[in-house]
């Protein structure tokens, strides 16, 4: 496992061992698109996929006071 799966992986973890949906979406998310490498948090990269094909996609995690 390289370092970048790692990275990604412990962050699915955190994120799968909250209670409620809300962090097995986030999870999800990271899995998804998240790059440790890339600019921006798991957050800001969320944020910005355009996927709107994903079921997830109208209740992925978004900045506060953004709305869309």
């Amino acid at each position: 496992m390289t370092d970048r799966d790692q990275q990604r992986q412990n962050l699915i973890q955190k994120h799968t061992g909250k209670a409620g949906l809300r962090g097995r979406i986030d999870a999800k998310c990271i899995e998804c698109i998240f790059d440790p490498y890339q600019p921006g948090s798991w957050l800001k990269q969320v944020d910005l996929c355009t996927c709107t094909e994903c079921p997830l996609y109208p209740v992925r995690k978004k900045p506060k006071g953004r709305v869309s």
